[in-house]
């Protein structure tokens, strides 16, 4: 079974919209000093109060709100770009992040088994993972101290 091209359309649309309403929020936020509402990964993410206090200076600059709507975007695009490469076999994963024997999205199967693994369900969880395994131990997302 393939993915089906109304399948395949679709879901790179969502994708795109996705990114469009991540960009416009993350930069309405920071445009209006919400900043509690930025930071949804990685698990126990956050921002310390220097950088709060940064990020507060750029309260009500239009120029800013537009040009960060794109960098975000162009950003998000980028990640999912190289996640559709792992995808199409175009690519392989870093070496050391793990076996890879290539996968694919195909249309759902009409005897699904619903109690598998979901992605979405996994993501967050393996950001411990990822942590353990990148290269540059100096730089966090999260707020936890380094063990």
């Amino acid at each position: 079974m393939e993915l089906s091209e109304k399948n395949l359309k679709t879901l790179l649309i969502s994708v795109h919209r996705g990114i469009e309403e991540s960009a416009n929020k993350t930069a309405n936020n920071i445009f209006n000093a919400r900043l509690g509402k930025l930071i949804d990964y990685p698990p126990n993410g956050g921002l310390t109060d220097e950088e709060k206090e940064a990020l507060k200076e750029l309260k009500g600059n239009e120029d800013l709100k537009t040009a960060l709507r794109k960098v975000i975007a162009s950003s998000t695009a980028n990640a999912f770009f190289d996640f559709f490469n792992l995808i199409d076999g175009t690519t392989d994963p870093e070496p050391g992040t793990g076996k890879w024997t290539e996968v694919l999205i195909v249309d759902k199967p009409k005897d699904f088994d619903e109690d598998q693994a979901f992605l979405h369900d996994e993501f967050y969880a393996t950001y411990w993972d990822w942590k353990k395994k990148r290269k540059n131990k100096n730089w966090q997302l999260d707020l936890l101290d380094e063990e």
